[in-house]
C-alpha cells in the first residue's frame, strides 16, 4: 500500500486512546513476552534494548519509534542501557459508512495493524507530545481525557509526517543509487531523461531534483561527465582511432564529441591524449562521484545569488582560444566579446545576439525589461490570455509560440535559426539537441530575477539597464515594507494554490513567497516556514491549522473549479481570515509564471492594494 493510501485510511478512522503507559528497564533486566490488546505505538525516549514483535527485532537506538497491531507478541531483551519507553494503545474503526473502496484498502492492508520502527529526523518534538499526552492521560476529568485525544491526533500527525520524510529520504537514496548504477553499465547506449525515468519507474522533473539535490549536477551532466572520465580512460590506454573511442562511450558523431571534450577538459582528445601518454595500464580515473568523491565542475557559492563557476584553476584554453578567434573576426571588439557563466560552464559570445529564444516565459519579462523580446518563447498551459501588465501583452503576439515550457517544440526552436538559446535545469535532458541548433544558456529556473537579468543585460551589452532596474525596484521595496510593517504589526500572511485536490502552500522558501516574506518582511504562518522546500500540500481541513491572518490564493484556468468548490464547503466559510474578510485572489501566471521585474512589480502593487 503506497504512503497517500495510508494517510487516506488514518483521515476516515476512528481514533480512540485505550492506554497510555511509561516503563523504566534497568540494564540486564528483561520483559516477558505478552499480547498487546490493541494497535500500538511504542516511543523510546533513552537507552539501549532489543524489541522483539512476533518474530523480528528492532533496536531502540536504531527505530526509537515502533509500531504494530493488535494481537502481537511483544518482549524487550538485551537491556545494555538504561531504558525508559512509552507505549500508546489505541483502537481505530474506520468511519461507517464508508467507501467500500477504503474497506478494501483496509482488507488489502491495514495501516493500524502494520508493523514498522523507524527514526524521526525530529525526535524531540515528537517526544515532547507524548509526555504530554501520557501526563493528560493519568488526570480522571473528562476534559483531561478529551485533551490526551486531541494530542493523540498531533502525536498521529507528527508521526505520518516524519515518516513520510524518512520514506522519502530512503526511496530517492535507492533511486539515485539505480541511477547511477544503470548509466555506469549502459552509458555507451542512447540514454535520454525519459528513459532513465522509465527503466526506474519514476518521474523525469523527481529524478533532475533528486540528483541536483544529491550531486550538485542533473542526470544528464552526470552522464555527460561519465562518459567523458571512460573517455579519459580509453585515450590514455589505447591508440583507437577517435571516432572508436567516442562510439564506445555514446557518441556517433566524432566532430561533437571533440568539441563536448574539449569543452570540459580544457583539451581536445587528441592533445589530452598526446599529454597523458598512450599506456597498457588501466587508468586508475574513476567516473562514479559518488565513489570517488571527484570536485564537481560547478558549485553553488552562494545561498540567495546561486552561481555556477568552472572549477578549473588558471584559464581556461578553449576560452582563451575562443577569445582570440573572435578577435581575429572582423568588428569584435573588448567592448562586444562577453564570456557568460552558466550551468553548463561558459559561453563565449563575440556578438550581441539579437534573435533569441527562451524555453521559460520568465525571460520575456526579463528581456522585455531591458528592452529586448525573444523571437520565440514557450507558453503556459493555462490563462493564456491573461499574460503581463498591459504594455507587454500586445507585444507577445509577434512571439513564435515553441511548445510548452514542459515540452518544448525543437523542431520549431531549429525553424526560428536563432542566435542564442536561454534555458533552465528543466531542459538539462535536452542539452545536446539545443546546443546542436545554437549556442545555448542554461540558468536556474529557481533563481532570484534579480540574479539572472544581470546576466541577460550581460548578454545583451545591458549591464548597467539591468542594475537601474534591480536599483528602482529594491527601492520600491523599502518603501512598501516600511508601510506594511506599521500596518501588518506582526499578522501573518499565507500563499496557497489549490491544485490536484489539495492546495499547495507556498513556503518561505519560495521564490515569489520571498517577497512577502524576504522582501517585505511580513510573518508568515508557522506551517509555511521551510528553509528548503518550496511548497507543500495540504488538506483542506489543515486550513483551519494555518490559521493565517490575510490570505493570497493563486487561481487559474486549471484550478478555477476547484478553487470554487473549496469556497462553497463548510469549513473555507468557518476560517476565521474567510469571516473576517481577508482574502485576495491572483493570478497564477502573474504571480508565478512571469518571473520577472514586470510581473514582480505588478505583484509587489497588488500586495499594496490588499494590505494598505
Amino acid at each position: 500500500m503506497s504512503f497517500q493510501d495510508q494517510l487516506m485510511l488514518w483521515n476516515h478512522a476512528a481514533l480512540k486512546v485505550v492506554d497510555v503507559r511509561r516503563s523504566i528497564l534497568a540494564p540486564g533486566e528483561v520483559l516477558p513476552p505478552s499480547k498487546l490488546a490493541a494497535s500500538t505505538f511504542l516511543c523510546t525516549v533513552r537507552g539501549r534494548a532489543q524489541l522483539w514483535l512476533d518474530q523480528t527485532p528492532y533496536a531502540t537506538d536504531l527505530y526509537p519509534v515502533c509500531h504494530t497491531g493488535k494481537g502481537t507478541s511483544y518482549t524487550v531483551v538485551e537491556v545494555s542501557e538504561p531504558l525508559e519507553y512509552y507505549m500508546i494503545l489505541y483502537k481505530a474503526s474506520l468511519i461507517m459508512p464508508s467507501r467500500e473502496e477504503l474497506l478494501r484498502m483496509q482488507r488489502a492492508s491495514d495501516p493500524f495493524q502494520s508493523a514498522f520502527g523507524f527514526a524521526p529526523h525530529a525526535p524531540f518534538s515528537l517526544l515532547a507530545t507524548v509526555e504530554k499526552l501520557y501526563q493528560q492521560w493519568l488526570k480522571n476529568s473528562a476534559l483531561d481525557k478529551l485533551h490526551a485525544k486531541a494530542l493523540f491526533h498531533q502525536f498521529i500527525y507528527e508521526t505520518l509526517q516524519q515518516l513520510s520524510v524518512h520514506k522519502e529520504t530512503a526511496t530517492s537514496q535507492r533511486l539515485l543509487e539505480q541511477a547511477v548504477q544503470f548509466m555506469e553499465e549502459n552509458y555507451a547506449q542512447k540514454i535520454s531523461l525519459d528513459l532513465l525515468a522509465n527503466q526506474l519507474g519514476c518521474n523525469p522533473r523527481q529524478l533532475q531534483r533528486l540528483f541536483k539535490a544529491e550531486l550538485q549536477i542533473g542526470p544528464m551532466e552526470y552522464l555527460l561527465r561519465l562518459r567523458l572520465e571512460r573517455a579519459k580512460d580509453l585515450l590514455t590506454r589505447m591508440q583507437a582511432p577517435l571516432i572508436q573511442i567516442a562510439e564506445a562511450v555514446g557518441y556517433s558523431d566524432s566532430y561533437y564529441f571533440s568539441r563536448m571534450f574539449k569543452k570540459y577538459s580544457g583539451l581536445s582528445p587528441s592533445q589530452f591524449r598526446e599529454q597523458a601518454g598512450c599506456r597498457d595500464n588501466p587508468s586508475d580515473l574513476s567516473p562514479s562521484y559518488i565513489v570517488s568523491q571527484k570536485t564537481p565542475m560547478y558549485s553553488v557559492t552562494d545561498e540567495n545569488a546561486i552561481h555556477y563557476q568552472c572549477q578549473n584553476t588558471g584559464s581556461s584554453p578553449i576560452t582563451s582560444e575562443a577569445h582570440r578567434l573572435a578577435q581575429s573576426k572582423g568588428g569584435v571588439t573588448e567592448a562586444t566579446y562577453r564570456t557568460i557563466s552558466h550551468r553548463k560552464g561558459e559561453l563565449d559570445l563575440a556578438h550581441t545576439p539579437e534573435k533569441i529564444v527562451v524555453l521559460d516565459y520568465q525571460y520575456i519579462d526579463q528581456l522585455f525589461s531591458l528592452g529586448h523580446l525573444p523571437i520565440g518563447s514557450v507558453f503556459g498551459t493555462s490563462d493564456t490570455s491573461v499574460l503581463l501588465p498591459e504594455n507587454l501583452s500586445g507585444k507577445l503576439e509577434g512571439i513564435k509560440r515553441l511548445g510548452t515550457k514542459d515540452e518544448p517544440d525543437l523542431v520549431a526552436i531549429a525553424e526560428t535559426s536563432p542566435e542564442l538559446i536561454i534555458c533552465t535545469q528543466i531542459h538539462e535532458h535536452l542539452y545536446e539537441e539545443l546546443v546542436a541548433i545554437a549556442p545555448t544558456v542554461v540558468l536556474d529556473r529557481n533563481e532570484d530575477w534579480r540574479v539572472s537579468l544581470p546576466v541577460l543585460g550581460k548578454m545583451l551589452g545591458k549591464e548597467k539597464e539591468a542594475q537601474k532596474v534591480i536599483d528602482d525596484f529594491n527601492q520600491k521595496i523599502v518603501s512598501l515594507k516600511d508601510a506594511l510593517a506599521a500596518k501588518m504589526n506582526g499578522k501573518t500572511v499565507s500563499l496557497i494554490r489549490p491544485r490536484d485536490n489539495m492546495i499547495r502552500l507556498h513556503t518561505t522558501a519560495h521564490r515569489t513567497a520571498k517577497i512577502l516574506y524576504r522582501d517585505l518582511g511580513m510573518a508568515a504562518p508557522s506551517m509555511a516556514i521551510d528553509s528548503k522546500r518550496t511548497s507543500s500540500f495540504i488538506g483542506l481541513d489543515a486550513m483551519t491549522e494555518l490559521n493565517a491572518d490575510h490570505l493570497f490564493v493563486l487561481k487559474d484556468d486549471s484550478n478555477e473549479e476547484l478553487t470554487r468548490e473549496y469556497q462553497k464547503s463548510a469549513i473555507w466559510k468557518g476560517l476565521r481570515v474567510v469571516k473576517a474578510n481577508q482574502v485576495s485572489t491572483f493570478n497564477t501566471t502573474m504571480w508565478i509564471g512571469y518571473y520577472g521585474p514586470i510581473a514582480i512589480n505588478r505583484v509587489v502593487d497588488q500586495i499594496a492594494e490588499a494590505l494598505l
